[in-house]
C-alpha cells in the first residue's frame, strides 16, 4: 500500500518512519527544484515574461506591474510552464537544450515540473511537521503535499490555487500558492462547478490556468501567500504589503536567495 492510499482509508499520522524518509527526500528535491528554477527563470526573455503579464493582468501600459511582492513569484510559475514558444514551455525547451543525467535528482525534478497540474485544492487536514491531505476540486484526487510551513498554518477547509509537482509518494508546491478562502463542505459543489467551466482544455488536451490565476489576483490572494524553504521554515509576507516597488538590494521575491536587481530586476 502506497501513501495516497493510506491517506485515502485514513487521516492518521504517518508512521515516524515514513515521515523522516519523505522530509529528508523532500528537502533534497526542493533544494534541487529551486536551484534549477533560478535557471530556468534566467532564461526567459522579456517578451515571455511580459505576455505571460499580459494573459494574468499583470502588465500594464506595457509595464509589469506587481500589487505586491508575491506576484512576482506567481507571474515566473507562470511563464515557466504556460507560456510556450515553438510549442514548447520553457521546461520543455531546457529538456532539449541541456538534458541531465536520467538518474539524476535534476532529470527527477524535470520530470515532475513535465507533469505538474495546476488546480484548486481543498485541505482535508492537516500533518502537523509535515503538511496537508488536499483534495484537487477538479479531478477529486486525494494528495499529500510536503509544505512544513503549510502544515503548521493550515486549516481544514482551505481553499487554494497553486501547481503541484508529483513525487514518489507526495507532492509539493511548484510556485507561490494562493489562498482563496476556507469554504464549508456545502460551498465547494457550486466553486467545483465554476472550475470545471474554467479548466476546459484546449484541443490538444492543455488547460490555460491564466483565468483561474488572474481570478485569484482579483481577490487580493497574492497577499496571503506564505513561502517554504527546505529548511522547513516558513516565510510569510505581511498581509498589508501593497507596494508596486521592490528595493534593488531586497531579497528576490521569486526565491533565489538573490538580491532583486541581480535577479528578477532585469526582467521587469
Amino acid at each position: 500500500m502506497n501513501l495516497i492510499d493510506l491517506f485515502r482509508r485514513s487521516h492518521d499520522a504517518l508512521p515516524v518512519a515514513n515521515r523522516d524518509d519523505i522530509i529528508s527526500l523532500y528537502q533534497r528535491l526542493r533544494t534541487v527544484s529551486q536551484d534549477l528554477s533560478t535557471r530556468l527563470v534566467n532564461r526567459l526573455s522579456r517578451d515571455t515574461l511580459h505576455e505571460g503579464g499580459r494573459r494574468l493582468g499583470i502588465l500594464r501600459g506595457g509595464t509589469l506591474v506587481f500589487d505586491t511582492e508575491n506576484e512576482t513569484s506567481v507571474l515566473m510559475d507562470y511563464c515557466l510552464y504556460d507560456v510556450r514558444r515553438k510549442g514548447r514551455s520553457a521546461i520543455e525547451q531546457y529538456l532539449i537544450d541541456s538534458p541531465p543525467d536520467p538518474e539524476s535528482d535534476e532529470m527527477t525534478c524535470l520530470r515532475a515540473m513535465q507533469h505538474a497540474i495546476y488546480s484548486l485544492f481543498v485541505v482535508e487536514s492537516v500533518e502537523r511537521g509535515l503538511g496537508v491531505i488536499v483534495r484537487d476540486l477538479l479531478s477529486q484526487e486525494v494528495l499529500l503535499v510536503v509544505d512544513m510551513g503549510f502544515g503548521s498554518t493550515a486549516q481544514p477547509g482551505l481553499v487554494f490555487a497553486s501547481r503541484l509537482l508529483h513525487h514518489d509518494g507526495f507532492s509539493m508546491t511548484g510556485g507561490a500558492a494562493l489562498p482563496v478562502a476556507v469554504l464549508p463542505a456545502d460551498q465547494r459543489g457550486a466553486l467545483m462547478k465554476k472550475l470545471s467551466v474554467a479548466t476546459t482544455p484546449d484541443d490538444d488536451g492543455y488547460f490555460d490556468p491564466a483565468p483561474l490565476i488572474h481570478a485569484c489576483l482579483s481577490r487580493g490572494c497574492s497577499s496571503r501567500v506564505q513561502y517554504q524553504d527546505p529548511s522547513g521554515q516558513a516565510k510569510r509576507i505581511p498581509n498589508d504589503i501593497r507596494s508596486t516597488s521592490i528595493g534593488r538590494n531586497s531579497p528576490c521575491p521569486c526565491g533565489s536567495g538573490r538580491k532583486f536587481k541581480q535577479c528578477c530586476m532585469k526582467h521587469r
